[in-house]
């Protein structure tokens, strides 16, 4: 038996790759943005030899003529034996608590998990995906409780919780909500393998290992996404030396920093031994967490950035600069974490 699935809000194919490498045929991708068709579908290779296919539009425009020319029918999937995962990940930046405007009402990304609830309504999944911000629950109840309504209507049975993609072998203290659904069968949210004392957690080291050291503003010359910011002030030169500014001399301090002991993670260094703390789209940037390299006097590169997601060494990303390609990545669903729920549906039809 064969699991198809459409991936909304794709982006650079975060959960389409780790879907992927869970067996599961992603057909293709839903996102609004043009410049991610070419990363999407150049990393993304069914097991058919055929790209997973990139579509250019909103999600409120998406019909079930779009979806059912893809993956089939709900009639036509259950002649040939076939069943259906709709996996979405809306963007979390109007949920995000990084985000000042998070409770501007006017934002329309805010419905977008209602449209999401809508396509159940009228595709009639068999399984159902969702990811987004650990504070979804808190800020969004509506739109949520409207999402699980949904999925309770249509018959299905669903776990919801916040999992850390550093127990699915992510090298990343990352929290997200989740929602797994299946009209198959009862519904848990696996916890993954890795507990910090049975199996221990990846760290920054395990990902980082074996890369080409690089001087802040150097590009690799093997691969072109091992590149990172330059440090042109005199002062952060000084500063990403420290392993944290809790370390800094007064001279080093900023007049922020005086007011406040908050943020203390900015222009800190990863640990070693350590998984990373939550990327960002700023994740190349000293400024805007501990995003420092852990043993050389720089900011992480995109490719570091894009291991401490668990995107595949060879996972090709596009863009002239520095920010397009961090958002792409800072953006992105680990594969790993995906890759675990997809095993989880894919386990439980065989």
């Amino acid at each position: 038996m064969k699991i198809k699935a459409i991936d909304l809000f794709c982006g650079a194919g975060g959960v389409t790759r780790g879907l992927l490498d869970a067996g599961i045929d992603v057909i293709a991708g839903f996102d609004i943005d043009t410049s991610l068709q070419k990363v999407y579908e150049e990393n993304n290779i069914r097991q058919n030899g055929i790209k997973a296919k990139y579509f250019n539009k909103k999600v409120e425009s998406i019909t079930r003529t779009d979806i059912y020319k893809l993956v089939g029918s709900k009639k036509e999937r259950k002649e040939k034996g076939e069943k259906f995962l709709l996996a979405g990940c809306a963007p979390c930046q109007p949920f995000s608590l990084k985000n000042k405007n998070r409770h501007d009402k006017t934002d329309d990304r805010r419905t977008l998990i209602t449209y999401f609830a809508d396509l159940i309504k009228k595709t009639k999944p068999d399984f159902v995906f969702m990811e987004n911000v650990a504070g979804l629950a808190t800020l969004e109840p509506g739109n949520l409780e409207y999402f699980l309504k949904t999925l309770k209507d249509e018959g299905f049975s669903f776990d919801k919780g916040i999992v850390n993609a550093k127990n699915y072998g992510v090298a990343q203290n990352r929290k997200r909500f989740v929602v797994l659904a299946s009209k198959e069968h009862e519904v848990k949210i696996p916890n993954g393998e890795y507990d910090g004392v049975s199996k221990s957690y990846k760290t920054v080291g395990d990902e980082l290992k074996g890369l080409p050291k690089l001087k802040a503003g150097e590009r690799s010359l093997i691969d072109p996404i091992h590149r990172c910011a330059n440090i042109k002030s005199v002062k952060n030169k000084k500063r990403i030396k420290y392993q944290s500014r809790s370390e800094w001399p007064e001279e080093l301090w900023l007049e922020c920093h005086k007011k406040t002991t908050g943020h203390g993670d900015a222009y800190g260094r990863m640990f070693l031994d350590k998984p990373a703390p939550t990327l960002t789209t700023k994740f190349f940037s000293i400024s805007n967490g501990r995003y420092g390299h852990p043993n050389q006097e720089r900011a992480i590169s995109l490719r570091e950035g894009a291991l401490l997601q668990s995107f595949p060494k060879d996972y090709i990303f596009y863009g002239e600069s520095l920010q397009t390609i961090a958002r792409q990545i800072g953006n992105a669903v680990p594969p790993k974490m995906a890759k675990e729920f997809g095993k989880y549906f894919y386990n439980s039809i065989l």
